[in-house]
């Protein structure tokens, strides 16, 4: 048996969707943070926050469960800090665009990265991409083409439109490539060593920037304490989607992430008034469409992603070895051993 096959679970698509859905409940006021704070603190600052506060919290997890995260470096460190990297660009962009943006309509140029998801998936993790992927995934395109469509018509961008749509577009991007990465190491290393490397890393990266903002621009302590919370709740939220992650791949869960605009618009009109257009509306059926075709076991037969690209763990770390070598195997076919 593998050593990290431990850490794999039985596929469940209908659970993971469930665990998917309430991560990424968890993560909306932690996107809507830029609007929370109304210019009372940098987004740079934020995400500072955001990653320190997670670091002490899952470090004081670690130290309560006596999980080893300080006795030895994990073969996958390279791993754990390119998507620290990929996650503190994500949510950089994420929070700038729905500080300038009407939440929902950011959140929803946001969500091209389940299209990116299930074609990088199939490009690099060469996970199946069944005809079944591409229609779920076609459905929720749709209902987010609408809701942007609908902002367009209706809604007040302001003058930082062009800044907002390019910042969504690039946080989609970058947690697109966290959804492959996230779905690598969720099956080699447990939930707490993985939570520890990304937050004590991403926390580092940015200590020294934030740091000079705090003082440069006289932010109190006070004010930096208000938006303590965003740490722990993030712990939650990645912890539901490492769940997640280990029960379904990242081509499944990519579109149920279309969602998350309909928590977005919820969000956005229980806060700050912003009510959707009807074509809006519309366009939420659209997502929710899409993950009902997930959720359902419907054969509409599959093609294997295309073969061009090569292992995506040997090219970002050598300590990790080839995906076949180390037991990976694409989530269309598992061995009894993973299935525990």
């Amino acid at each position: 048996m593998p050593p990290q096959s431990e850490y794999m679970r039985p596929q469940n698509t209908l659970l993971a969707l469930g665990l998917a859905l309430a991560g990424m409940t968890a993560f909306t006021p932690i996107f809507a943070a830029g609007k929370i704070a109304d210019g009372l603190l940098p987004v740079a600052v934020l995400v500072w926050l955001r990653f320190l506060g997670g670091a002490v919290t899952i470090v004081s997890v670690a130290a309560v469960r006596r999980v080893p995260v300080h006795s030895r470096v994990s073969s996958l460190w390279k791993l754990h800090l390119l998507r620290s990297f990929c996650g503190v660009g994500g949510l950089g962009c994420s929070i700038y665009a729905a500080s300038v943006l009407p939440l929902a309509d950011a959140t929803a140029i946001g969500l091209t990265k389940g299209i990116i998801a299930i074609v990088l998936a199939g490009l690099i993790l060469k996970e199946v991409i069944s005809r079944r992927h591409w229609f779920a995934g076609g459905l929720c395109a749709i209902g987010a083409f609408l809701v942007v469509r609908a902002a367009e018509t209706g809604g007040d961008y302001g003058a930082y439109v062009a800044s907002g749509v390019i910042a969504a577009l690039l946080a989609a991007l970058f947690m697109a490539f966290e959804a492959l990465i996230m779905r690598y190491i969720a099956q080699r290393e447990g939930t707490v060593t993985i939570l520890a490397y990304v937050n004590v890393f991403a926390s580092l990266l940015l200590t020294g920037p934030v740091l000079w903002l705090i003082v440069t621009e006289g932010i109190s302590w006070q004010q930096l304490l208000a938006f303590s919370w965003m740490g722990p709740l993030a712990i939650i939220g990645q912890s539901l989607n490492i769940s997640a992650y280990r029960r379904a791949g990242a081509a499944t869960l990519a579109p149920i992430y279309y969602g998350t605009v309909v928590l977005s618009a919820l969000f956005g009109y229980a806060f700050w008034g912003e009510v959707p257009a009807p074509v809006a509306a519309i366009g939420a059926l659209f997502i929710i469409a899409g993950g009902a075709v997930l959720t359902f076991p419907i054969s509409m037969g599959g093609v294997r992603g295309a073969s061009g690209a090569g292992s995506f763990a040997s090219r970002v770390s050598s300590k990790a070895g080839s995906p076949e070598r180390a037991g990976f195997r694409p989530s269309g076919s598992r061995s009894k051993s993973d299935c525990r």
